[in-house]
C-alpha cells in the first residue's frame, strides 16, 4: 500500500467547515422534528454537503471536488444495511491518481423517553402515493400534544446487542481492517425538550453535541455487557467512548483525510469496496465521493 500523501491544510479546513455545517443541518432538523426517521437525517447530511460539491481552488493551489449519489436507505426493503454513507478519498498529484481510501458510516439515531418515532413502514412504502391518499378516517390532531424529552438515559432504539448487523459489520470490519464507524445522531444538548405543537423554528449554531462518530471497538464495548436485543443509552457509549466519540466534522476531516481512520484500497482490495459500492443492490444507501487534486510543483 502505497504512502498516503500530505494534505494541504486549507484542503482539511475546508473539508472540516463542509461536515460541520452538515453536523449543524442535521442536528437542526432532528431539534425541530424530534420524532424524524432516521433515513430522513441520512438525506439531510447528504442534502448539506451537495453545495459544496462544485471544484473548488484553494489558497494552497489544491483543487477540491465531491461528487454526492444517494439512493436511499435500502431498509426500506429490508430489515437493515451494512453501512448507511461511504466517504471515499481520491487524491491526484500531476493528473494522476496516486491514493484513495474509504470510510464508512452506519448511523443511529437517539429515540427520545418516549420511543416515539416515526420508523419505516414497509406497506406504506408499498402503497406509495396511496398511502396520502387513503387517509385514516380518525384525526391526526388527537396527538396533537406531545412531548420528546432527551437525557443521557435515552436509547439508541436501532442499535441492538447481538443483532445481525452488528456481527456482519464487525466481520467486515475483521476483514478489511476497521473501515464501517458509527454515526450517531443527537440533539444539540443534553438535556432536550421539545413540545408538540411547536410555536416557532429553532435555529442552531455549533452543537455541543450533535452527531458524533464511534469507532466499532468502542460500540462493541457497550455492547457487551447487554442481552441480546437490549440497546444502549447515550451515557453507556459516552463511558465506553474513551477512544472515539469524535464530533463529524471531526472524524471526516482531521482524521479520515488524515488517513488517521478508514482503510486505503487498490486493485488487490477493489473486491470488497465493489461489494459495498458497485451494486445498486449494495447494503449502502449513499456515497461522497472526495477528489482532491494537489498542488503542482
Amino acid at each position: 500500500m502505497t504512502t498516503w500523501p500530505h494534505i494541504p491544510d486549507d484542503a482539511v479546513d475546508w473539508f472540516r467547515a463542509v461536515f460541520a455545517e452538515a453536523n449543524r443541518r442535521v442536528t437542526e432538523r432532528l431539534l425541530n422534528v424530534p420524532n424524524i426517521r432516521e433515513t430522513a437525517l441520512d438525506d439531510g447530511l447528504i442534502e448539506a454537503i451537495i453545495p459544496y460539491s462544485p471544484p473548488r481552488l484553494l489558497p494552497s493551489g489544491a483543487v477540491v471536488e465531491m461528487n454526492v449519489h444517494n439512493i436511499g436507505g435500502l431498509r426500506r426493503l429490508g430489515p437493515w444495511e451494512t453501512a448507511d454513507i461511504a466517504v471515499l478519498v481520491f487524491v491526484y498529484r500531476n493528473g494522476a491518481l496516486v491514493s484513495q481510501k474509504i470510510g464508512l458510516l452506519q448511523s443511529k439515531r437517539l429515540y427520545p423517553l418516549n420511543n416515539d418515532v416515526d420508523d419505516e413502514d414497509p406497506v406504506g412504502f408499498a402503497y406509495g402515493m396511496n398511502k396520502f391518499l387513503r387517509r385514516d378516517p380518525n384525526s391526526p390532531l388527537g396527538r396533537l400534544h406531545r412531548e420528546f424529552e432527551f437525557t443521557a438515559d435515552c436509547h439508541y432504539g436501532a442499535l441492538k446487542a447481538g443483532s445481525d448487523q452488528v456481527a456482519v459489520i464487525d466481520r467486515l470490519n475483521e476483514e478489511f481492517g476497521d473501515a464501517v464507524y458509527y454515526l450517531l445522531y443527537n440533539p444539540p444538548i443534553i438535556p432536550t425538550r421539545v413540545r408538540y405543537p411547536v410555536v416557532s423554528y429553532q435555529t442552531i449554531t455549533q452543537p455541543p453535541l450533535g452527531c458524533r462518530v464511534y469507532a466499532p471497538t468502542d460500540i462493541d464495548a457497550a455492547l457487551t455487557g447487554l442481552d441480546d436485543g437490549q440497546t444502549p443509552t447515550l451515557a453507556e457509549l459516552e463511558a465506553a467512548g474513551s477512544s472515539s466519540n469524535w464530533r463529524l466534522e471531526t472524524w471526516a476531516a482531521d482524521l479520515l483525510l488524515r488517513c488517521k481512520v478508514g482503510q486505503q484500497f487498490g486493485e488487490d482490495r477493489q473486491e470488497i469496496v465493489g461489494r459495498l459500492l458497485e451494486r445498486r443492490s449494495g447494503p449502502i444507501a449513499a456515497a461522497i465521493a472526495v477528489s482532491i487534486a494537489l498542488p503542482e510543483g
